[in-house]
C-alpha cells in the first residue's frame, strides 16, 4: 500500500476530533492487519490520544511521528534546522505581525472609550486571544502532505515492510496534538518515565521535501548501542545526502523533545546564506512529498531494525 497516498486522499486534515477518530480508527484496523498488537493510550487534560504500538517499554527501540495536524499561519512555518539566528529573527516577525494587529484593536478600543487604560487592557487581551487561537484553534490548514502525512507515511511503510519475528525489537507512537505544544508526547514521557529516560526514540517529522535528510540527536541518545545501528544505516542512503547534527545548535521543534534520547529525523532543501530549510508548513502549499525519501528512511529504518541484536 502506498501510504503516502491513502492517508493524503482519505484523512487530509486530521485536526477535529472526528477527524482525528476517523484516521485513528483506520489506522489501528492497518496496524492490526500487518501483525502488530496496537492501542489506543488517552492521557492527560485535555485528552491526548496516542496509537501505542508493540511494547515501548520492552523493544530497545522507538519509532515515532505525530498524525495532528496544524491550522494555518499568517505567515509559512519554515523549519530552519541549523541557523537558530534566523529562526528567531523569522519568529520575532511573526510576533510583530501579533502585535499591530492587536493595535488595530487599541485604536478602536481608544476611539470608543476614550480611556487609554481600557485601550491598553483590551490590547493585551487581543494579543493573546489572536496567539492562543492560532496555537488551539484557528483555521484548519486543508494541506499538509509533508507535515505530518510524510513522517506517518515512512513509519507506517518502515511498518509493513518488517518481518513479523523482528517485531519485538520496535515500538511506535502515532502521536495525538504535536501542533498543540507536543500534547501527546509530553503526556506519554510524563506516564511512562521510564520509556521516556532510557529508549532511544526516533521521531519523523517533515521527511518530504529536500534533498537533504536532516539527523538531529542529543548526547545521551549517541552514547546508545542502537544508535550505532540507526547512524550506519542512514549513511548507507544513496539517494541522497545525510547529514548528523548535535541538538546544540539545532531548532527542530518536536515530539523527540519530549524524550532524553530522542532523535529527530527531517528533510530540508538548502540554499546559500539560508542553510537548510523546508518552506511552505501551514499553508496551502503544503501539498508534496518525495515517495525517494520516504522509500529511504523506511528502508534505512528497517535493515537499521533488523540488524540489531538484542
Amino acid at each position: 500500500m502506498n501510504y503516502l497516498e491513502e492517508i493524503t486522499s482519505r484523512f487530509p486534515i486530521r485536526r477535529k476530533a472526528e477527524q482525528k477518530k476517523a484516521f485513528r480508527d483506520w489506522a489501528v484496523a492497518e496496524i492490526r492487519r500487518m501483525g502488530y498488537s496496537v492501542k489506543v493510550e488517552q492521557s492527560g487534560l485535555p485528552c491526548h490520544e496516542n496509537i501505542i504500538v508493540g511494547n515501548p517499554e520492552k523493544a530497545p527501540m522507538l519509532f515515532t511521528a505525530h498524525y495532528d495536524t496544524a491550522s494555518r499561519s499568517l505567515l509559512p512555518n519554515i523549519l530552519l534546522p541549523r541557523n537558530p539566528v534566523l529562526n528567531l529573527l523569522y519568529q520575532m516577525l511573526i510576533v510583530v505581525i501579533l502585535l499591530v494587529l492587536a493595535a488595530g484593536v487599541l485604536l478602536l478600543a481608544g476611539a470608543l472609550t476614550g480611556s487609554p487604560e481600557a485601550a491598553r487592557l483590551l490590547w493585551i487581551t487581543a494579543y493573546l486571544g489572536i496567539l492562543l487561537w492560532i496555537t488551539f484553534g484557528g483555521i484548519a490548514n486543508k494541506n499538509n502532505v509533508n507535515d505530518n502525512t510524510s513522517g506517518l507515511a515512512a513509519l507506517m511503510t518502515m511498518m509493513a515492510q518488517l518481518p513479523e519475528e523482528e517485531h519485538s525489537k520496535a515500538a511506535f507512537i502515532l502521536f495525538d496534538n504535536e501542533e498543540k505544544g507536543l500534547g501527546g508526547s509530553k503526556s506519554y514521557a510524563k506516564d511512562h518515565q521510564q520509556v521516556a529516560y532510557t529508549r532511544l526514540t526516533v521521531n519523523l517529522n517533515c521527511v518530504g521535501v529536500g534533498e537533504n535528510i536532516i539527523v538531529i540527536s542529543r548526547k545521551l541518545s549517541r552514547q546508545h548501542r542502537e544508535f550505532t545501528y540507526l547512524q550506519k544505516h542512514l549513511q548507507a542512503i544513496d539517494t541522497r545526502k545525510v547529514h548528523f547534527f548535535d541538538s546544540i545548535g539545532s531548532v527542530c521543534n518536536s515530539d523527540w523533545k519530549s524524550f532524553k534520547c530522542g532523535v529527530n529525523i527531517g528533510a530540508s532543501k538548502y540554499l546559500s546564506g539560508i542553510g537548510f530549510y523546508t518552506p511552505h508548513l501551514h499553508t496551502g502549499r503544503d501539498t508534496v512529498a518525495d515517495e525517494t525519501n520516504i522509500a529511504a528512511i523506511a528502508n534505512a529504518l528497517t535493515e537499521c531494525v533488523k540488524e540489531m541484536q538484542i
